[in-house]
């Protein structure tokens, strides 16, 4: 972790997107199939894949105890230093750096240890626990360890790295397309998962999988029509946009699952959508978007919120608020949904009609 943490900061220190590129590429490759994964997972600034619905449950007030009692301060000097950087890991590096018995580089936790220590802190049960398990990992980190075990975990690494950059940097360290690496990084949800295929040149077997959510391709802007046209050809097909939520439907069979635009499940939230999807005659995959509907009219994002987040709504609020899917795209359809290979997605799947509409409402 030492290593990566070095290799963070030379990253952190130029502008220059080509550089951060090349950077990222040569320890890529530098790194064994057990590291690699972890390693990018880190780059990409989260402790678990993106497709991983699993949470730390570690706020910053666990977490500011813990740096208290392994530099020996208050939780005023700890303030202070927050103050002063506006960044956790560079606060935790500042108040740590005064301990009275750092430990060495050399005692640095590796990157299996610091995602290991990472699973078990989301296992663990009640926020004490949590946090002893947190304190044991920072004992054994130096002070700039410290900084991106804390960046990593808080969700804050803030060095200028895109996961564009990051897919980039793939791409060049194991001489592979960029084209298949997006397209991997897509359909896996998983950028270390990405990594350690285009490390073995298996990048063009990865096909979308049922109940395993795929990363929506997202409106990107134009500045009228014309580019548009340009972009996407001389025929495009438009439609409507609602203002609802962006969501995957997956369906096998009786089971049905939803997901929302950053891959979690939120099928406990919309059981009538589950329910009505269950009654439908083909397996595989749509992409759409969840709205609030009563008597054939959609209602303002405004009523959809208060569905937002509810993980089991009561009756009384599915009646208030009663929700659909609507289907714009279909990734998967089939009888080889069910074994969870199905179509390829096609290039392009699940990005808005025009393309260049801008952002999505309601999103």
């Amino acid at each position: 972790m030492r290593r990566w943490s070095e290799v963070a900061e030379r990253v952190a220190a130029t502008t220059r997107t080509s550089e951060k590129t090349r950077i990222l590429a040569d320890e890529l490759c530098a790194l064994g199939p057990a590291e690699l994964p972890i390693a990018a997972r880190f780059w990409a600034g989260r402790p678990f894949p993106e497709a991983d619905g699993r949470t730390l449950g570690l706020g910053w007030s666990a977490i500011a105890g813990v740096v208290a009692r392994v530099a020996g301060i208050g939780p005023d000097e700890l303030s202070a230093a927050y103050d002063r950087h506006s960044d956790p890991g560079l606060a935790v590096a500042d108040v740590l750096a005064g301990r009275s018995d750092p430990p060495s580089a050399e005692r640095s936790p590796s990157l299996p240890e610091v995602a290991a220590a990472f699973d078990a802190i989301e296992a663990a049960n009640g926020a004490t626990t949590k946090a002893a398990v947190f304190e044991a990992l920072l004992r054994r980190c130096d002070p700039l360890t410290a900084t991106y075990v804390v960046k990593v975990l808080s969700g804050e690494l803030r060095i200028g790295l895109r996961e564009g950059l990051l897919e980039a940097a793939i791409a060049l360290a194991f001489e592979r397309p960029i084209a298949d690496v997006k397209r991997a990084s897509q359909l896996v949800g998983d950028i270390g998962v990405t990594a350690n295929l285009a490390r073995d040149d298996r990048l063009a077997a990865v096909v979308p999988r049922l109940f395993h959510p795929i990363k929506p391709m997202l409106a990107s802007p134009a500045e009228d029509a014309a580019e548009i046209l340009a972009r996407l050809g001389p025929t495009v097909w438009v439609e409507d946009k609602y203002d609802g939520i962006r969501a995957q439907l997956h369906r096998s069979g009786t089971v049905v699952r939803l997901f929302s635009r950053d891959l979690n499940d939120v099928s406990d939230g919309y059981p009538e959508v589950v329910a009505g999807a269950r009654e439908l005659g083909w397996d595989g995959i749509l992409d759409g978007e969840l709205l609030a509907w009563r008597d054939g009219t959609v209602l303002p994002f405004l009523a959809l919120q208060a569905r937002l987040g509810r993980k089991r709504p009561s009756a009384r609020i599915l009646a208030d608020v009663p929700v659909i899917f609507v289907a714009w795209d279909v990734l998967v359809l089939g009888p080889d949904a069910r074994e969870g290979a199905g179509a390829e997605a096609r290039e392009g799947a699940g990005a808005e009609a025009g393309e260049g509409a801008g952002a999505e409402a309601g999103d």
